[in-house]
C-alpha cells in the first residue's frame, strides 16, 4: 500500500481541495462504494447525433456504466438488408469523457470499450455466449458479448449480428452494456477522478453512429429505431478520518484514446502513436484493421494468413517486442485475457498492465517516436486501422 501523505489544501488533478489528505490506507478502510444514476433512462438524440451529460459532482468517480436498450424495427421488402460490422458495439461511434480541464480522457468507440472491458477484467469471458456473426449461427466464443446482452432478437424472425442478413421484417430487441473505466485500476483507484468540488467539470458525450454505417437497407426496406440509454456512476465516498477528509493517490489521470489511420498497405506498416511524451506511461496498445472483401467491410482476423511479424518500436529502430505472426499474437492475447478477441473482431494487443503493471508499463518519456509495427501479408482493400492507447499521466502533463 502506498505511504500516507499529509497534503492540506491539496491540488488534486488540477482541482483545489481544502481539508483533504492523501491517505490511501485510511481511505480504503473507510470509503463506501456507491452506484447511482448519472443520467436517467432517456431516448437517444438520434442516430448521427450526440447526447451530452453533465455528471454529478460527488465523491471519486471510478467508472461509468452505459446501458443502451430498445428496439430496431424493419419494414417493407427486407431482401438485401444486411447489418454492417459496425453493429452492434459501434452504435456508440464515440464515447468522450472530459474532467477538470482535461479534455477527452476517454475518447474511443463502443467496440474498443468492449475489448478493454474484457482485457482489464480477466474474470470476464464470453465463452458460451452464442451470437450470429456473418454466416456463422450461434458462434459462442470470441463474441465480446455477455449473456445479459442482446444484439437484436425477434422471437419470430431470429437474431441480428455483424455481417448478418436481416431474416425478416419486425421489431428486434436490443440490450447493450458498456463500462467506461475512469480509474486504470478498480482496486487502487489510480486514475479515478476527484469530482467532489464546485470547480469540477465532468462531462460525458456519446456520438451515435449513422444509420447508413450500421445497416445496408434493401431497395424496399425501412428502418425505425426506438432506443434509450442510461448512465450510472461507480463512485467512492470521501470519508472523514480523525477530523480530516482522506483520499487515495489521485496524482494521475487515466486516458483511453483511439485514433484511425488509412495509411496502411501490404507489407510493413508503422503507425506513430500521437500524444506520447514525458510523464506518460503506456498500459495497453490495441488495434483492429478493417478491410473490404466482396463489398463487405469487416475486421481482419489476427492470424498467420493475414499478419506477418508484429511489434512496437521507438527511436530509430529499437524493437523491444516482435511476435512472429498473427497466430502467435492471438495465442498470447487469448492466454492473457481468456477471450479470443483476434478472431471475429480482429483485435490484436500488446499488454503491459494485466500482469506486473509496475514492472512492464512503457515509460513514454524514454521512448521517443513510439509506434505500432505490423506486417500485412496481402494487400487490403479500402483498409483502415483503429488504434487504441491506454495510458496514465501526471495531472500537470495534460491530455
Amino acid at each position: 500500500m502506498p505511504p500516507q501523505t499529509l497534503t492540506p489544501s491539496a491540488p488534486l488533478q488540477g482541482v483545489e481541495a481544502p481539508n483533504v489528505d492523501v491517505m490511501p490506507e485510511s481511505f480504503y478502510a473507510a470509503t463506501r462504494r456507491m452506484v447511482f444514476p448519472m443520467r436517467a433512462i432517456t431516448p437517444i438524440a438520434g442516430l448521427g447525433s450526440t447526447d451530452s451529460t453533465q455528471l454529478r459532482q460527488t465523491g471519486i468517480v471510478a467508472g461509468l456504466y452505459i446501458r443502451v436498450a430498445g428496439t430496431v424495427t424493419f419494414g417493407g421488402v427486407i431482401a438485401g438488408t444486411v447489418m454492417s460490422w459496425r453493429w452492434p458495439h459501434n452504435l456508440l461511434r464515440a464515447v468522450r469523457v472530459s474532467a477538470n480541464g482535461q479534455s477527452n480522457l476517454i475518447n474511443c468507440n463502443g467496440s474498443q470499450l468492449k475489448w478493454l472491458e474484457f482485457a482489464a477484467n480477466t474474470d470476464l469471458n464470453d465463452r458460451g455466449v452464442a451470437r450470429n456473426i456473418g454466416a456463422l449461427v450461434g458462434a459462442d466464443q470470441g463474441t465480446l458479448s455477455l449473456a445479459c446482452e442482446q444484439w437484436g432478437i425477434s422471437a419470430a424472425a431470429g437474431l441480428l449480428g455483424p455481417g448478418v442478413t436481416v431474416p425478416a421484417i419486425g421489431a428486434y430487441t436490443v440490450e447493450l452494456n458498456f463500462f467506461v473505466p475512469l480509474a486504470a485500476d478498480q482496486v487502487s483507484l489510480i486514475g479515478a477522478v476527484y469530482a467532489q468540488s464546485s470547480a469540477t467539470n465532468l462531462t460525458l458525450d456519446i456520438d451515435w453512429e449513422t444509420q447508413a454505417n450500421l445497416v445496408t437497407l434493401g431497395a424496399g426496406a425501412t428502418w425505425a429505431d426506438a432506443l434509450t440509454y442510461q448512465v450510472q456512476g461507480l463512485v467512492y465516498s470521501i470519508p472523514q478520518v480523525g477530523g480530516r477528509y482522506v483520499v487515495p493517490d489521485l496524482s494521475q489521470f487515466h486516458q483511453v484514446a483511439g485514433f484511425r489511420t488509412a495509411n496502411i498497405a501490404a507489407g510493413d506498416n508503422e503507425a506513430l502513436l500521437p500524444g506520447t511524451g514525458i510523464g506518460r506511461k503506456l498500459l495497453r496498445l490495441a488495434w483492429q484493421v478493417t478491410t473490404t472483401v466482396a463489398g463487405v467491410a469487416a475486421p481482419l482476423a489476427v492470424n498467420a494468413a493475414n499478419y506477418g511479424p508484429l511489434g512496437w518500436r521507438y527511436g530509430g529502430n529499437d524493437t523491444p517486442e516482435m511476435v512472429a505472426n498473427g497466430s502467435q499474437l492471438r495465442y498470447i492475447n487469448e492466454r492473457c485475457y481468456s477471450v479470443d478477441a483476434g478472431g471475429y473482431w480482429g483485435y490484436g494487443a500488446f499488454d503491459f498492465a494485466s500482469q506486473f503493471a509496475l514492472r512492464d508499463v512503457v515509460d513514454e518519456g524514454a521512448t521517443s517516436d513510439l509506434r505500432l509495427f505490423f506486417n500485412l501479408v496481402a494487400a487490403p482493400t479500402a483498409p483502415f486501422a483503429e488504434i487504441l492507447q491506454e495510458t496514465l499521466f501526471a495531472a500537470p502533463v495534460g491530455a
